[in-house]
């Protein structure tokens, strides 16, 4: 099984950016998926979230990104 990894924050690419490097698409799920993320690293910067939240969430999220949303990019 391929080992998909995202990396989250400010100046990272966009998720949808690092799914494609990957092989991956997020497709209609893209933009959702980055005004997500971008919600919850705006929390933690603001630090409405402890750092232990945030990477507890961050998980869940990746987990989520991962298994309902990732398409195999077809060639």
């Amino acid at each position: 099984m391929t080992s998909i990894v995202f990396h989250h924050g400010a100046l990272m690419d966009t998720y949808e950016e690092q799914a494609n490097q990957q092989g991956f698409t997020l497709g209609d799920h893209a933009d959702f998926a980055q005004r997500v993320g971008f919600g919850i690293v705006a929390a933690h910067i603001h630090g409405c979230i402890t750092d232990s939240e945030y990477d507890k969430i961050l998980r869940r999220f990746q987990t989520k990104i991962i298994t309902k949303n990732l398409k195999k990019v077809s060639e």
